[in-house]
């Protein structure tokens, strides 16, 4: 089509187009569209409003919970004071079940100090306060007239009663303001009024169960009602919901007439509208000239905007009904170029962002995505689990099948979590609704993944799928001579973490605690399981020996022959500043394979070395063992290590004995031959620790120069109840007896115990049936003990010995 018929056409139509725009729309339909508009908007309202609400009183019923508790126990909780300020959680009480006097109190700042409460509140707080949680009252009037809520809960002794100011309430009703006279009402569980914009009806607590939408409220409902209000004495229409458990009501109503008002005034200004509309046609002729122009100026504001933004962004040649053919061709060509600019930048992006081996996106990606996710699920409540997992053994899948088979193990691995994360059913879920992010996988580096799920919350769920996870990883590839397992941390968003980096901290210490474990195996965090990750662990253990934060505690080794304590066994103890005193096992596992087991080995032994002098000096003829990590045992400079220490303690290494467990053997069985023999040449004892516990071999046993096998607890406890354990324990120490060693009985913890280990003929006893550990001052206090009539009972000298 020519320009200028365009031009001539586009004048005569645009003259005849007396349009009236809005006239179409009926009355009916305006006020069809803004009732469903303001349903919508209160019944939105009232329910953020019951979100504030919940999560207000959960607020109060942890403090009050937290506070009562400490009350209970003789605490003074005054750290809880200020958060009681912050609640509006006047004070909080013990009384006297019987008496009713106060006995304990605790009261946020200017609150004063409550002396007792009116005997007809008590007794009515009485009837309603239940043992297994807080109960909340219904709006009460104290001495003075002033309103308060009470939180009450039975105790063994006590009731525990707290007394809640309502201005959050009312602070919350006020902050809902909208139209001339849209409001917000918040009532107590029996329909009275806590929170109103008439302050009388707050003052003298006005019910309103008679109102119908209170009366669903009271019901635990939720919806939008319409309903004759006394207040304001007009129609109102009002959304409403109920916050479960204190059984408050919110309620935003707005009078209806306010709507039809509305709908009056847009309807008054359809009038000018039409005016417009045809003062427009008057001055379409003198912007046709324009048209031809506009499709132009678009492609050039278009190339600013992508040189701006450095995006390339097509464009669209249309400009109205008509195309310019000149035009369009332009445009097309353009829009071309963009195109194929466009998928080398995706292309380019997608290489900056996923992985090579796997196709997965990779840690940048990882980031970008997860922020967006984590801000949502904080704002929305929308949270979900991020998991990491880690394969087990890849190392060895790499050392013993080459790195293609252990790339092809990481796309079949890929390929498993891909598969599962966008087959997980979250219909289930309590999601609210919302859109969800989808599943998002990632390999982060080397062998571990990340997969991160939104939505998924319940924690059976969880387990479900963590389980399935598991068993979905461990299935071997009919293409791979691989036996594939892997062990999975799981963090859960916002309520572990609401950054990704503290999200990861938590799923990472979790995935240790499931390697520690056993492998194959998943674990949930909880802060239970501690809250640093093994890196800061590490970390915190080098400058715990350096500020002198570890000390050592000694369990005694008894010969069963002379029944006299021979030797004892160093124990590491970590006085951490802020958790206290911290046992191994909660630390020991985050250091294997690390510069820091080998410190804290290095930093035992010169203790021990230091301490046997004490010992000695006080007349104590005893040896002292050490435990030493497998990998620090099998390291190059191991030996040189403890020989300097000897060497400038000079210390005879005949009095230490060194413990490895059987794992040294694994990590390297050449060097672990060379460094036990080497240290028997030199005279140190050498013992296998947890002997009974992993795969023991014993060919490769009877090669190596051992002076004692400690017997694993579990051997102990199982044999004196199952008589083929028996056997075994019995045929160990006949088999290290035949082999010139000597045998330990770990984990002795009863005298039958003791016995039953002494007639099968364990050379030595060790465990808690005779002490747990002791630091050497309380060491050398029980030793001499033992030489008196109030020593121990089984620790009578006979003739021969070790």
């Amino acid at each position: 089509m020519k320009i200028r018929t365009y031009l001539v056409f586009s004048f005569l139509v645009a003259a005849l187009l007396p349009t009236l725009i809005f006239s179409v729309w009926s009355y009916r339909d305006a006020v069809s569209r803004e009732f469903a508009e303001v349903k919508d908007r209160h019944l939105l309202l009232a329910h953020k409003a019951g979100l504030s609400l919940d999560r207000y009183q959960r607020d109060l019923v942890t403090t009050f919970k937290a506070v009562s508790r400490q009350l209970s126990n003789g605490g003074d909780p005054q750290e809880f004071v200020e958060l009681l300020g912050r609640l509006n959680l006047c004070s909080v009480l013990l009384t006297d079940k019987y008496s009713g006097r106060v006995t304990a109190s605790l009261s946020m700042p200017n609150a004063g100090v409550i002396s007792g409460i009116d005997v007809r509140i008590h007794d009515a707080l009485k009837e309603i306060a239940q043992a297994d949680s807080p109960t909340f009252s219904k709006v009460t009037a104290l001495s003075d007239d002033r309103n308060v809520l009470f939180l009450v809960q039975e105790l063994e002794q006590h009731y525990a009663i707290g007394l809640i100011d309502p201005d959050f309430f009312i602070e919350l009703g006020k902050s809902i303001v909208f139209g001339e006279k849209g409001h917000a009402a918040i009532v107590d569980q029996t329909g009275t009024v806590i929170a109103h914009p008439r302050p009388d009806w707050v003052k003298e607590r006005k019910n309103l169960s008679q109102i119908s939408a209170v009366a669903r409220m009271m019901k635990g409902e939720t919806g939008i009602e319409t309903f004759y209000s006394p207040a304001v004495e007009k129609d109102m229409i009002a959304g409403f919901t109920t916050v479960n458990g204190p059984g408050w009501g919110v309620m935003v109503p707005q009078p209806v007439s306010e709507i039809y008002d509305k709908v009056s005034q847009n309807q008054s200004s359809l009038l000018a509208i039409v005016a417009a509309a045809l003062l427009a046609t008057v001055l379409v002729g003198l912007a046709l000239a324009r048209s031809l122009s506009r499709p132009l100026e678009r492609l050039a504001l278009a190339m600013h905007t992508s040189a701006r933004n450095r995006k390339l962004a097509p464009v669209d040649p249309v400009d109205g009904p008509v195309r310019f053919t000149e035009i369009t061709d332009f445009c097309d060509s353009y829009n071309r170029m963009v195109a194929r600019m466009t998928k080398a930048g995706e292309q380019i992006e997608k290489l900056a962002f996923s992985d090579h081996v796997t196709g997965l996106p990779n840690r940048d990606h990882l980031q970008a995505v997860a922020e967006r996710i984590l801000k949502e699920a904080t704002e929305t409540g929308q949270g979900g689990v991020l998991l990491l997992i880690d394969l087990d053994n890849f190392k060895e899948v790499n050392d013993l099948h080459g790195h293609h088979v252990g790339d092809l193990h990481l796309k079949a691995c890929a390929r498993t979590l891909a598969s599962m994360a966008e087959g997980l059913d979250l219909s289930a879920e309590d999601n609210t609704g919302a859109a969800l992010a989808p599943p998002l996988v990632a390999r982060i580096g080397g062998d571990e993944f990340i997969v991160m799920i939104q939505g998924l919350r319940s924690n059976g769920k969880i387990r479900t799928f963590l389980e399935d996870l598991l068993l979905a990883l461990s299935v071997p590839s009919t293409d791979l001579s691989v036996s594939p397992s892997a062990s999975i941390g799981c963090a859960r968003f916002p309520e572990d973490g609401r950054e990704l980096e503290e999200l990861m901290k938590r799923a990472d210490i979790a995935m240790y605690h499931a390697k520690h474990a056993g492998k194959n195996r998943m674990q949930i965090y909880s802060p239970a399981i501690g809250t640093q990750s093994a890196a800061e662990t590490r970390r915190d253990l080098i400058a715990a020996i350096d500020n002198n934060q570890l000390h050592l505690e000694y369990q005694p080794k008894i010969c069963t022959r002379r029944r006299k304590v021979i030797s004892v066994e160093a124990l590491a103890r970590w006085d951490h500043p802020e958790l206290g005193c911290l046992l191994p096992e909660h630390w020991i596992p985050l250091l294997n394979g690390s510069h820091a087991m080998n410190r804290l080995g290095e930093w035992v032994i010169a203790q021990a070395m230091e301490d046997h002098g004490t010992l000695a000096r006080e007349g104590h003829d005893l040896w002292v063992s050490v435990n030493i990590g497998s990998n620090h045992f099998v390291s190059p400079g191991f030996i040189d290590a403890i020989e300097t220490i000897r060497s400038n303690l000079r210390f005879d290494c005949r009095q230490l004995e060194l413990e490895v467990t059987e794992d040294a053997l694994f990590a390297s069985e050449q060097r672990a031959l060379t460094t036990f023999t080497r240290l028997h040449e030199l005279g140190y004892r050498v013992s296998i620790d947890d002997f009974g516990t992993g795969y023991s071999n014993i060919t490769r046993l009877a090669g190596l120069p051992v002076d004692f096998l400690k017997i694993d607890q579990s051997l102990i406890t199982g044999a004196s109840a199952d008589p083929r354990i028996r056997t075994i324990l019995a045929s160990t120490i006949d088999m290290a007896e035949k082999l010139g060693c000597f045998t330990v009985a770990e984990g002795i913890e009863t005298r039958n115990q003791a016995e039953f280990a002494t007639l099968l003929g364990a050379n030595c006893l060790q465990g808690r049936y005779f002490t747990q550990g002791l630091p050497l001052a309380d060491l050398m206090s029980w030793l001499e003990l033992q030489k008196g009539p109030a020593g121990h009972v089984y620790l009578r000298p006979e003739s021969a010995a070790i």
